[in-house]
């Protein structure tokens, strides 16, 4: 019981965060598209593309994946092979979920801790992009905070798995 009232108070506290942040992706996503056509377009019929827009759609792929990480984590969305352990007991099923959502807990968490050590390394060297001279590191910090994210969604994940082996 007490794995499934962990589990809901993360979901209560964290999971209107994943949404808004998936949202804002869907958002990005828009500004991508456009961004994209007014830069063909203004390359065939003007000669005239728009200065940056490869370093931009780059960074703006990047805020778009980590964006939707998490919320595809919530709705189930990653790709999961069953054919071999749909054929054990529920509780062994549980148990291989569980062990499954604690191995991409600890892979993420190391991820999100590199993305924010090295969101750290290029604030420090104040390194910046070629073409626009845009800061790198706020673009690395929002890709740390997606995985943070998604991190958090497996906690979720993790606990709810625990309470089903205790169940079964």
């Amino acid at each position: 019981m007490i794995f499934a009232k962990i589990a809901r108070l993360f979901e209560k506290i964290f999971y209107p965060v994943i949404r808004g942040v998936y949202k804002i992706g869907l958002g990005i996503l828009l500004v991508m598209m456009f961004l994209t056509i007014v830069d063909v377009t203004g390359r065939k019929f003007f000669a005239a593309p728009i200065t940056g827009s490869y370093e931009l759609t780059e960074f703006l792929l990047a805020l778009l994946v980590f964006s939707a990480i998490g919320y595809t984590q919530v709705q189930k969305g990653h790709i999961a092979t069953e054919a071999l352990v749909s054929r054990f007991s529920q509780r062994t099923q549980a148990l291989i979920e569980s062990v499954v959502y604690f191995i991409s807990l600890a892979v993420s968490s190391v991820m999100t801790w590199q993305l924010a050590a090295q969101a750290k390394r290029l604030w420090l060297g104040k390194n910046v992009t070629g073409v626009l001279h845009l800061p790198i590191h706020p673009f690395v910090i929002a890709a740390a905070f997606g995985s943070l994210l998604f991190c958090l969604a497996l906690f979720v994940d993790f606990f709810n798995s625990l309470q089903k082996v205790r169940q079964k």
